[in-house]
């Protein structure tokens, strides 16, 4: 395939593969390091302090998270070798990954039409759908505009739950994807959402 489906197919293919594992693995095999990288000058992201909060910028695209309610910065490449933005809060078992893309090197179509395709590579991924994806009344993070999905799946014959988001802002299409343990589900519903609604664009 030509760069338009090929090269943005492929990489996106990766990433589920990658969330997808990491979203049942437990906290001692995440190959996280006890060693503070927030603010190392060769890492894709560093947090920013102020009186506002901390805010987790990516060095990658002009993205950012606000950090809060237990929520921490993942070192390095620990949840993803490609995330923009990581994160975790490890009390309750959550993890964050966002990954951007070109908006031109994906097949044209619309932000629905992109959030599908997403949304069926993360769930070609499971061995076998708990419950099939149920969108989300959220249609815009922070002013831009999103396609939410929340979806169930069982990996390596363990259970996740994921809310998958899209969201379009600017020149790129971003996938926030929040997961926890599915027995965690129900009790970290709101925190989930809550997460997703703090990223945002870095230059406004």
């Amino acid at each position: 395939m030509a760069d338009k489906n090929g090269v943005g197919c492929w990489r996106w293919v990766r990433v589920a593969s990658v969330v997808m594992a990491l979203g049942v693995t437990g906290c001692a095999t995440l190959g996280l390091s006890p060693r503070s990288q927030e603010n190392d000058a060769t890492t894709p992201q560093y947090v920013d302090r102020s009186f506002r909060g901390d805010m987790l910028v990516s060095r990658l695209k002009p993205i950012r998270l606000r950090l809060s309610n237990g929520w921490q910065p993942a070192p390095a490449t620990s949840l993803h070798p490609n995330a923009d933005l990581e994160a975790y809060n490890l009390d309750q078992n959550m993890f964050l990954v966002v990954l951007g893309e070109d908006r031109a090197a994906v097949a044209s179509g619309t932000l629905e039409d992109q959030a599908s395709i997403y949304l069926q590579i993360l769930k070609g991924g499971f061995s076998q759908v708990i419950a099939d994806e149920a969108r989300t009344s959220v249609e815009r993070v922070n002013g831009f505009p999103a396609v939410q999905y929340e979806v169930r799946g069982e990996v390596n014959q363990r259970p996740v739950a994921y809310i998958h988001t899209t969201v379009e802002m600017g020149e790129n299409y971003y996938q926030v994807v929040v997961w926890t343990p599915d027995d965690l589900r129900v009790a970290n519903s709101e925190a989930m959402r809550a997460i997703v609604q703090e990223f945002r664009d870095a230059q406004l």
